[in-house]
Parts: C-alpha cells; sequence; structure tokens
C-alpha cells in the first residue's frame, strides 16, 4: 500500500466516520432510555471524548504503554492508497457540528 496525502477526500472521510459513530452512540442510548437534550448532550460528550482519542488529540493509555493514533483512509478508486492528512486526523473538532445536523434533521 501506498501513503497519499489527500486532505480533501480525508476531510470528507472524516466526517462520514464520526457522523456514524455520533448516530450509533445516539441510537445506543435512544435504546436504554436516554431522550431529548439528555440524548444530545450525553451523545457529544461520548462522541468527543472518542473522537479526541482516535485523532491523538487525548492520551490513549494502558498499564504505561501509550497507543498513538494515526487515522488513514482507503482510497474508493484506488483501493492500493492509503489516504492521510499529513497529521492527525481532527474529528474531535467536527463533532458538535455534525452532532447539530443529526438532531436538526431528526426533529
Amino acid at each position: 500500500m501506498k501513503l497519499v496525502l489527500n486532505s480533501e477526500q480525508c476531510l470528507e472521510q472524516q466526517e462520514i466516520l464520526i457522523g456514524e459513530i455520533i448516530g450509533n452512540i445516539a441510537d445506543e442510548l435512544e435504546r436504554v432510555g436516554l431522550s431529548g437534550e439528555s440524548l444530545k448532550g450525553a451523545t457529544g460528550a461520548i462522541a468527543f471524548k472518542i473522537a479526541a482519542m482516535l485523532d491523538g488529540a487525548s492520551e490513549v493509555s494502558f498499564d504505561g504503554c501509550e497507543a498513538l493514533p494515526y487515522i488513514c483512509f482507503i482510497n474508493k478508486e484506488q483501493q492500493d492508497q492509503l489516504m492521510h492528512l499529513g497529521g492527525n486526523t481532527y474529528m474531535h473538532e467536527l463533532v458538535y457540528g455534525i452532532l447539530e445536523a443529526i438532531f436538526d434533521n431528526a426533529t
């Protein structure tokens, strides 16, 4: 596989990934009884924490061993290419905008 810098497609892929994470969190929290602002607030908080860990923006460690994630995406047109941003992803910065869009569409 080749590592290819592609900021535009990586932004789209980040939006899709964090949107799916947010949607799945909301579905599970709703299934266990959360609704309204409690559902939205809990979904946003959980999604932000997960995204920050995936982005490498918060520490991820266990028993003194640190994990340093670096997210890449497979190019749909050329499956032998891994696309990256040239640095860590920033999905945590997208969480609340996407959360608003999801919850606005649900009402």
